[in-house]
């Protein structure tokens, strides 16, 4: 059993148990995926964290309060872990519970922050020169994002019906991927919106969508606000 420290985060460690003479890659991309959420989505406050890979039914999930992220992959996937470290990173930096009606929203929002970190990380490593095997491998994260999405089932956002459907099952992972799809591009236009992201879980339940809406543009960041309203204008 080995534990591996983040090499610009010393509060977060990767947890494996074999394949430490490969795990390279795979810790440089998940501590290269936690600097861009210091950049765009910061932790409201610091917390450690230890990244365990577990080939389990149930995983990959977040832990909040015991400070963990399982990952369900394998130290050579390094676009599946990618993908599913950010997804996992987003939930981890919402530090409260989000309201249940609320909850598929959280998750597609989760699926976009897959697509988005995934999708800047390929451009980070195609730009940087230190890292001669993930700079070759860069256009694949951005590939394997474009796979994802393509698996997806088509949601109207404004239809309340298909809305009460995924409050009722926020696991709907083909429906959270036709979310994602449509809320990445504000995202890329207006990045500021994912230090609104953190606030989500302060807003209580029991809320319409609109008031919903409402109170967490009251709660977030000043700097987030007008994209707020652009998102909830999908919704409309």
């Amino acid at each position: 059993m080995y534990l591996l420290r983040f090499p610009n985060h010393p509060g977060c460690h990767l947890y494996i148990e074999v394949g430490i003479e490969k795990a390279g890659n795979f810790l440089a991309v998940c501590d290269e995926i936690a600097s861009l959420f210091d950049m765009y989505m910061p932790a409201r406050d610091e917390m450690p964290l230890r990244v365990s890979i577990v080939r389990a039914e149930g995983s990959p999930c977040c832990y909040r309060g015991s400070h963990e992220i399982y990952l369900n992959t394998e130290i050579r996937y390094v676009s599946q872990a990618a993908y599913q470290f950010a997804h996992e990173m987003c939930h981890y930096r919402i530090p409260y519970l989000v309201a249940e009606n609320l909850r598929w929203l959280e998750e597609s929002i989760c699926e976009t922050a897959s697509h988005f970190y995934m999708r800047r990380l390929a451009h980070v490593y195609a730009e940087r020169d230190g890292h001669v095997l993930l700079k070759a491998y860069a256009p694949q994260f951005a590939e394997y994002s474009d796979k994802v999405l393509k698996e997806s089932r088509d949601v109207d956002l404004a239809d309340p019906l298909q809305i009460r459907r995924m409050e009722l099952n926020w696991y709907l992972r083909e429906e959270n991927r036709c979310v994602a799809a449509k809320l990445l591009p504000l995202f890329e236009q207006r990045p500021a919106l994912w230090q609104a992201v953190p606030f989500l879980g302060d807003i209580p339940p029991g809320f319409s969508l609109s008031d919903s809406f409402s109170i967490w543009k009251k709660t977030a960041p000043a700097v987030s606000r007008r994209a707020l309203g652009e998102m909830q204008s999908l919704f409309m």
